[in-house]
């Protein structure tokens, strides 16, 4: 039994030294290491080689002492092992944690900071932010819905959308910034409802007049207390962060050029299909640059006319690029390319509405054009009392056909749309103003009045 002893012990620990060995392979740094950390990774299985020990240590023959130590070493070192690694691993994101809190105050404290602006920020008032800012997770999800509609409407995404209290602001005052500069600053009653009236009556409960900050309409102040008796007449009460929210969307929409931004246009063109960047190939930088296709697209945003049919606006841009060098000539073209989305987004249950230039204005913006040798309108030369006379006269046709009718467009001649629509978007923003050419093919158009 000595030799059998001999000659097999030596076997048994070269075949377990080769395994170590083998399976020590993939891993890094000594053998010692390597199985010190696959036997420490499992404490369950040094309490298994624990509970083996005991038993070996009450088996008739074999030494207890010996056995029983082992069992406790082993019990001890698997229920330490955890303990020991949740505490390393605490320090560790303690130690994470104190490094990104002196990151952030570093940033905080540096001048470089102050240098990022926040391209859409909401700012309210103290007293104003108990109603606006008092459930951050409905208003996070108000300004998520928003985000989304503009990207679906309009066919990109506008920026975050930074909300911030302000102490230096009026307790009452909310303002909306656009790259840092302030754009609408409006004060509102903290608790009261506002109704908006339009041009027809008012509810039958105390009030005080007011305008709606998003369109100017007619409005009126009301208690809390009166809501549901001008729920019961008909009217909708609005709150203070539904008042808000559509001010700043419509602040939006008036400056949605200014928030289409290079990196938001290559993001746009990166998504399209091989065949149209083909095509943007083509035509990018031979036949206008990368500045001049953001400039036709800010152009377009700027009459809040949707660039989601990317596709179809290039192809109109491959077309007259060629022939047109200034970005309003290839815009233009554009838009007629654009003419039966442009009549489908402005259509009331498929009816486009129309006001109409009269013949006066039409032949009076005809002769006030100057055109170079080619034949293209350069400016418009109208004595300036016939722009202010134009201007009055439009003004009341608009007013009287929004009376009926709250979405319309008002229609003139190809040559003269840019600047009646320059003087027009001066006092109504949200009026568009088409050529004839932009009527689409087989729309219905319903005309409502004439500036006359």
């Amino acid at each position: 039994m000595g030799d059998g002893l001999v000659s097999q012990i030596p076997a048994l620990v070269i075949s377990l030294a080769a395994g170590l060995l083998v399976s020590k392979g993939g891993t890094r740094g000594t053998a010692q290491q390597a199985v010190l950390g696959q036997l420490g990774a499992y404490p369950r299985a040094l309490f298994m080689s624990a509970g083996m020990m005991a038993v070996f240590s009450v088996m008739p023959g074999l030494p207890t002492l010996p056995f029983m130590g082992l069992a406790f070493i082993l019990a001890f070192v698997g229920y330490m092992i955890p303990r020991a690694r949740r505490a390393a691993e605490a320090e560790t994101a303690a130690e994470l944690k104190r490094k990104v809190d002196e990151q952030a105050r570093a940033q905080h404290d540096s001048v470089k900071a102050e240098l990022n602006v926040p391209e859409l920020e909401l700012v309210v008032g103290k007293q104003l932010a108990r109603t606006v800012l008092r459930s951050p997770t409905e208003l996070a999800h108000r300004v998520a819905k928003i985000r989304r509609k503009f990207a679906r409407e309009y066919g990109f995404v506008i920026p975050e959308v930074k909300v911030s209290e302000d102490l230096a602001l009026g307790a009452k005052r909310y303002e909306v910034r656009v790259h840092g500069t302030n754009t609408a600053l409006e004060e509102l009653r903290v608790g009261d409802y506002m109704v908006v009236l339009g041009e027809g009556p008012a509810p039958q409960v105390p009030g005080d007049e007011t305008r709606d900050p998003a369109f100017g309409m007619k409005a009126l102040w009301i208690n809390e207390a009166f809501v549901a008796d001008v729920t019961r007449q008909g009217f909708v009460p609005i709150d203070n962060a539904s008042v808000v929210l559509t001010h700043f969307v419509e602040v939006v929409r008036n400056n949605l050029a200014q928030l289409l931004s290079y990196k938001d246009m290559r993001s746009l063109l990166d998504r399209l299909d091989p065949e149209y960047k083909r095509l943007l190939d083509e035509i990018v930088p031979s036949q206008i640059t990368n500045s001049g296709l953001q400039a036709v697209l800010k152009l377009l945003l700027a009459e809040r006319i949707s660039i989601r049919n990317l596709n179809l606006i290039l192809e109109a841009i491959a077309e007259v690029s060629p022939h047109a060098r200034r970005a309003e000539m290839v815009a233009e073209h554009v838009r007629v390319r654009l003419a039966a989305q442009i009549c489908g987004d402005l259509s009331s249950n498929g009816v486009l509405h129309v006001l109409r230039l009269g013949n006066r204005w039409d032949l009076a913006f005809h002769q006030s054009l100057k055109r170079d040798t080619k034949g293209e309108v350069t400016e418009l030369a109208m004595d300036p009392r016939l722009v202010e006379e134009f201007a009055e006269a439009a003004s009341r046709a608009i007013k009287d056909a929004l009376a009926r009718e709250p979405r319309f467009a008002v229609v003139t001649a190809p040559d003269a749309r840019p600047y009646v629509r320059m003087i027009i978007e001066r006092m109504f923003p949200s009026i568009p103003v088409l050529s004839h050419l932009e009527i689409a093919r087989g729309a219905t158009v319903q005309p409502i009045g004439a500036v006359s």
